[in-house]
C-alpha cells in the first residue's frame, strides 16, 4: 500500500493578488509544484514496520529526504552552510603616520599590509593606495541552524530500533498521533551550528517546524554503548517530557512542591537545609542555593527527575548500607533508612502518579538501562 500526502507551501509576499480577480477571469495555475509525501520509500523489512507507524499515528518515518522536507520553515530556511563575512575600512594616513618594514604606522595602530592569518577563521588583508590605507577583515562562520544526511539505508532498521527503544515505545499510539510534528525524518550525521556561530555540534535528535529529527543512521548505531544510549534516552525523554511544548503543558506539580517545606525561599539562601536533614525534609539532594522560591522548586524537581530516571526502582528501593546524605549516589532512597520520615517516597508518588494520569510510566523510563 502507498500513502501519499499533498501538502502546500504557502509563500508571504508573492507580488499580485491571491485568491481574489476583480476582472473576472478565470484562474491559471501557478506552476508551482505540489509537495509530496509518499511512503513506502523502499520495500526493506523495515518499511513495513514504517507503515504500521503511519497507520497507527499519522506520522511519517522518512529515511529519504530532499532539502525542503527538513529545512524549510514558514520565517526562514534553516540549512546550515558555511559563509565568509567581510567588513571594510579605509583610513587616511595623516601627518605624523608613516610605513617601516611593510607596517602602516597609523595614528599609533600598526597594520600589517598583506594577508594576516589571526586564527582558523579569520584573517586579515591591509593594502596601501598612495595615503589611503585599506583594511578588509574576513570571518567564516556558519549560517542556517542545522545540517542533516540521508541515513544510509543499510542501518536504518537498527536506527529505528533504536529510536523505539529509547523514545517511542515509552508512550501510546494515541498520545505520539496527538504531539509529534508530521514528519519524523531519520538521518545521519545531524549537526547543530553552535552560538558563536565558528563551530558545530554533534547532535542526536533536533526539532525543526514539521520534523524531529533522529540520526545514528550509520554504523554508529552498531558501536553505540548501552551508556551513551542511556545519555540519549535520558536527554531525549526530559526534554519531551518537560521542555516540548506541546507536552509540558500537561502536566501540574503543585502538589509535590506542597510536601516539602521552602522556610528560606525570600530570605537568606544560607539558611537552606545542610546535608544532614536534608532527606527527612524530603529532599534527595542538598536543596539549590537561592532565597528565590522557583528556584528552588525547579531545582528539587529537577534532582527528582534526574532520580527516576537515572536509577531503576530496585536500586530506588535497595537496603542502602547506611542512611547517611549522599549527593552522588541515590541507591536506597526511598527505603526507610534513608526516607525516615516518608517524605521522599510521597513525593517520588506524587510525580509518578501526576505522569501516569497521562498514561506515561517514567520509572519504566529510569528502569532502561538504568543504575
Amino acid at each position: 500500500m502507498k500513502t501519499k500526502s499533498i501538502l502546500w507551501i504557502l509563500i508571504v509576499g508573492l507580488v499580485g493578488w491571491i485568491g481574489c480577480n476583480d476582472d473576472g477571469k478565470e484562474l491559471t495555475p501557478s506552476g508551482v509544484e505540489e509537495y509530496e509525501l509518499v511512503i513506502p520509500q523502499g520495500n526493506h523489512e523495515y518499511d513495513a514496520r514504517i507503515m504500521d507507524w503511519f497507520d497507527r499515528t499519522g506520522v511519517y518515518v522518512l529515511y529519504k529526504f530532499n532539502p525542503v522536507d527538513v529545512y524549510f520553515n514558514l520565517s526562514s530556511w534553516q540549512g546550515m552552510y558555511l559563509d565568509t563575512v567581510r567588513t571594510v575600512n579605509y583610513y587616511e594616513m595623516k601627518e605624523g603616520d608613516f610605513v617601516k618594514d611593510s607596517v602602516v604606522h597609523l595614528a599609533g595602530v600598526e597594520y600589517k599590509l598583506g594577508a594576516t592569518k589571526n586564527s582558523s577563521s579569520s584573517w586579515q588583508e591591509v593594502s596601501l593606495n598612495e595615503k589611503t590605507l585599506l583594511v578588509v577583515n574576513y570571518k567564516t562562520q556558519y549560517e542556517g541552524n542545522f545540517s542533516v544526511e540521508n541515513a544510509d539505508e543499510a542501518y536504518v532498521g537498527k536506527q529505528l530500533d533504536l529510536l523505539e527503544q529509547i523514545f517511542l515505545n515509552f508512550y501510546s499510539d494515541t498520545l505520539l498521533a496527538s504531539v509529534l510534528p508530521l514528519k519524523i525524518i531519520l538521518g545521519r550525521e545531524l549537526k547543530s551550528v553552535a552560538g558563536n556561530q565558528q563551530t558545530l555540534l554533534s547532535k542526536s535528535y533536533l526539532l525543526s517546524f514539521n520534523n524531529f529529527i533522529f540520526s545514528h543512521g550509520d554504523e554508529t548505531v552498531e558501536t553505540m554503548t548501552d551508556a551513551s544510549k542511556k545519555t540519549i534516552k535520558n536527554d531525549l525523554n526530559k526534554w519531551f517530557l518537560q521542555t516540548y511544548d506541546k507536552m509540558k503543558d500537561r502536566f501540574s506539580y503543585d502538589d509535590f512542591y506542597d510536601v516539602s517545606d521552602y522556610y528560606w525561599a525570600g530570605g537568606s539562601a544560607s539558611s537552606r537545609p545542610v546535608d544532614s536533614m536534608s532527606y527527612r525534609l524530603g529532599f534527595v539532594k542538598r536543596p539549590y542555593a537561592s532565597a528565590q522560591l522557583s528556584m528552588i522548586e525547579d531545582d528539587d524537581f529537577k534532582n527528582y527527575f534526574n532520580m527516576i530516571f537515572d536509577y531503576s526502582y530496585t536500586t530506588l528501593t535497595a537496603t542502602p548500607p547506611n542512611g547517611n546524605y549522599n549527593a552522588n549516589d541515590l541507591t536506597g532512597i526511598l527505603h526507610p533508612l534513608k526516607d525516615r520520615n516518608g517524605l521522599i517516597r510521597r513525593k517520588y508518588n506524587i510525580l509518578i502518579d501526576a505522569f501516569k494520569e497521562q498514561g506515561i510510566d517514567i520509572q519504566t523510563i529510569g528502569n532502561y538501562l538504568g543504575k
